[in-house]
This record gives C-alpha cells, structure tokens and sequence, in this order.
C-alpha cells in the first residue's frame, strides 16, 4: 500500500490543480493557493511535480489521453460529465435518433471533441498566451489540433449537402471555425461569461458548443437533416441566431 501512495498524492494534484486551473485560469493559481486547497506543503507538491511547468505538462499528457480515446471511439458521452440532477442535464439530446447517419456521426465526434475541451477549458482559456510560455504546448498541441481538424473534415463530406457539393476550400474553412467553437479558443465566452453564468453545467456548454459548430453548416445541408437543424438550431435562443450571447441582455 505504501509504495502506490506517491502516486495517488501526484494524481490528486494534478486533479485539484485541474480544477482550480478551469475555474480561475492558470495564470491566477499560485502554488501557494494549490498547496493550500490541497492541505499539503510546498515541498510536498513539488516532490511531485518538481515545477508549475510540470502541472502544465502533467496536465496536458491527460488531455492528449482524453482527446486520442475520443478520436479513436467517438460515442455519446454528454451525460458523462458531472452536471446538476435537472432536466437539461438528463433530457436526451435534440438530434438523438433523427439524424442520418453521416450527420449522428459527425454530432458524436464534435461532441467528443467539445466535451474534452470542456474538461481541459483552461487550456483555451487565453491559448495563445500559455503556449507562448509552455513550450510542451507550443510543440504538442498544433499536431493535436491538426488531427481535430482532419478528422472533423472526413465526417463532413458524406454529410447530405446541397448542390453543388462544397469544396476543399470551403471544408477547411468551416473546419477551422467549428473547432474554434468547439473548444471555445475564440475568447468570447470568457469576456462575455466570464463565470460561467450562462453556461449552467458541462452538458449545456457542450451542447452550445455543438449548436456552434452545427450551425456553421446548416445552410449548406439538405434534406431531412436540414429541416431539423432548422427546427432547432433556428430558433433566437441560445444555440441559433445568437449563439454567442452577443445580442443585449435584459436587466
């Protein structure tokens, strides 16, 4: 029992620091203040993790691990993360079993991908700025976010479009943008949410996130997959014309 101590005492680490990284963002977590939720010395936690750079990179090997499991088996997983017991929280999603096929898979991996995103939100919280001081995300994540985009653009070309079929080009650009939206790297949301007011718990972010992206493509789309997006994406609320929060807020 001893000898498998030091590393539950370094996993639970990395867990506090990923929790107090999310909520305030890692450049306002002091290891001072990481030492103190965690009850235990400064010598303790960087007998663990010899540096804060090293949290980072701790960090980051699990997200590489969270993002290869969700590229390789992208299934449903919004009713994984831990949320309040309400109705938004258990309602199945909107598009669950309505959707063809190619657009079922395409929802699955975004949500995969939102979902990751979500769990590791600090890291793109301010991206650029914590790449440019963690050279382990400065050379790890472009490759990451590259296989994002790759694989997002393999589940887009079977999707029903309309004529005439969109092209390299226009699939690069609406790619880009959906991984913006899904991994919530554009910034917005931290200036204009910066509590999280609106984003009541992990699924609904998730579920933004995903009327983002999906939205993006609804123009394009045909068929039956077209008149559900419009029946639900359309609408004013939050996943349709301003899915951003952009427009004015009452009170």
């Amino acid at each position: 029992m001893t000898a498998k101590r030091p590393r539950r005492t370094a996993e639970r680490i990395l867990d506090v620091t990923l929790a107090m990284f999310n909520r305030f963002g890692e450049p306002n977590v002091s290891t001072s203040q990481l030492c103190g939720e965690l009850g235990i010395s400064p010598g303790n936690l960087f007998y663990h993790h010899a540096t804060r750079d090293a949290l980072v990179a701790g960090l980051f090997v699990r997200y590489q691990g969270a993002l290869d499991q969700a590229l390789a088996v992208p299934l449903p997983i919004t009713a994984d993360i831990p949320a309040e017991a309400d109705a938004e929280a258990t309602a199945p999603p909107w598009w669950r079993g309505k959707t063809s096929e190619p657009l079922t898979d395409l929802i699955h991996l975004a949500e995969a991908i939102a979902h990751v995103a979500w769990t590791y939100r600090f890291l793109f919280r301010d991206l650029s700025d914590l790449v440019s001081r963690h050279r382990v995300l400065e050379e790890g994540l472009p490759p990451l976010l590259r296989r994002q985009a790759q694989a997002l653009t393999q589940a887009l070309r079977p999707l029903p479009w309309q004529a005439p079929t969109p092209d390299d080009a226009t699939f690069a650009i609406w790619v880009g943008h959906m991984l913006a939206a899904l991994t919530g790297s554009t910034g917005l949301d931290g200036a204009l949410d910066p509590r999280e007011h609106l984003r009541q718990s992990g699924p609904h972010a998730v579920d933004v996130a995903l009327g983002r992206a999906l939205g993006l493509l609804r123009p394009a789309l045909s068929g039956p997959d077209r008149t559900l997006m419009d029946t639900h994406l359309g609408p004013g609320d939050a996943f349709g014309m301003d899915p951003w929060w952009l427009a004015p807020r009452a009170g």
